[in-house]
């Protein structure tokens, strides 16, 4: 976030020092000791979307847990790690109402929702190291993990945005890891995102979800 003002940056730099408390291996965490990297990954989703360049830019003042504006358009974005697949409703449905919530506090047709989901517990809940052959095979892998846990779900994603504002127009998913290939012999933090939009979404809302998928994944 090079550029933007520090006052700007209050909002990231408390989230950030929440996020330090929290055990060091993410294997060890408990029910309580998970707000410490629900924070990070809150900071994490406002950093990594913040492509100025490409007309995408953090909203730092967001009610909800950040927001993102792209192209001149508002998306609310309310962040949540879901650690095991039995929280996942409980865990869309509450987004999908604090959402709600913000489209009622800002004025904006054009205002859209997005909930961010980082589920990397659910598919690597030891945190163990991913192994390939080079990062072609690393990256076919994060795909097909993340592409497998969509097709699971994505009908209980479907039935739950069909009873909320057509405003919330999809999930983006996070799978982050440790991973090394035989090319690199070294470890490296590994980071993929996946996007479930709502079925009934327009081409433009998609396109917005597909925009933000691409800003997330850039390397900084």
């Amino acid at each position: 976030m090079q550029g933007v003002a520090p006052l700007q940056l209050i909002s990231v730099t408390e989230k950030l020092k929440k996020a330090v408390n929290g055990p060091i291996n993410a294997a060890n965490e408990t029910p309580k000791t998970t707000a410490a990297r629900n924070y990070l990954f809150e900071a994490t989703v406002a950093a990594m979307a913040h492509r100025p360049a490409r007309r995408v830019e953090a909203i730092l003042n967001a009610r909800s847990d950040t927001g993102i504006k792209i192209e001149g358009r508002k998306i609310w974005v309310e962040c949540k790690r879901v650690t095991t697949e039995h929280a996942l409703e409980r865990n869309l449905r509450k987004a999908c109402s604090q959402l709600q919530d913000t489209f009622n506090a800002e004025i904006g047709s054009g205002h859209r929702g997005i909930i961010a989901m980082d589920v990397s517990k659910i598919l690597n809940p030891k945190g163990e190291l991913l192994v390939a052959k080079d990062d072609t095979e690393l990256k076919r892998g994060l795909v097909r993990l993340l592409q497998d846990f969509s097709d699971k779900h994505s009908n209980l994603w479907q039935r739950i945005y069909a009873e909320k504002s057509r405003k919330i127009i999809g999930t983006v998913f996070r799978l982050s890891c440790l991973a090394t290939s035989e090319v690199r012999k070294m470890s490296v933090q590994c980071s993929q995102w996946a996007v479930i939009p709502r079925a009934d979404a327009t081409a433009a809302d998609v396109q917005l979800q597909e925009r933000l998928v691409e800003a997330l994944s850039q390397d900084l």
